[in-house]
């Protein structure tokens, strides 16, 4: 699969609009080429720079078959208005629903989006840990892709 975004290109810096020093709103993604079975999907957004578990900013999943794209700025809500039948965790940085950006401590960080598809309407995620939907989207997944960027605050 094919992940990208208008708001940035592969390996280039992501927008501050998207960060922690803007208006912190989830950027817009699309993605192509999944497999003709696709169910459902989740996208998961981490800091590559920072160790599991604590470096999840984003965990949206069962979003619709069908569906090729996020909007921008996502509802930051379990359930969010804007995308229709889609569910999520908190960030691994508090106990706050949905998309929080980049916020590097200090230098610069890369962060990987990743969108995976399943074979099943809904996946089997329990509670509201982005490390254990991590875990459950991971071994569930029957393709992926990848969009990279980087933030320096």
């Amino acid at each position: 699969m094919t992940l990208t975004s208008p708001a940035f290109t592969e390996g280039a810096a992501i927008p501050a609009k998207h960060t922690c020093n803007g208006v912190n709103d989830s950027p817009a993604l699309t993605w192509t080429g999944a497999p003709a079975n696709a169910q459902s999907f989740a996208v998961v957004m981490r800091d590559l720079s920072l160790s599991a578990p604590n470096h999840y900013h984003w965990v949206i999943y069962d979003i619709a078959s069908g569906t090729t794209s996020l909007p921008e700025n996502v509802d930051n809500a379990a359930s969010p208005s804007n995308v229709s039948g889609a569910k999520q965790t908190f960030w691994s940085f508090g106990q706050a629903t949905g998309y929080f950006g980049p916020c590097p401590p200090s230098g610069t960080h890369d962060y990987e989006f990743s969108v995976f598809a399943f074979s099943t309407p809904t996946i089997p995620v329990q509670g509201t840990d982005p490390h254990a939907a991590y875990g459950v989207i991971t071994q569930n997944a029957i393709a992926t892709g990848t969009l990279k960027g980087n933030y320096k605050q």
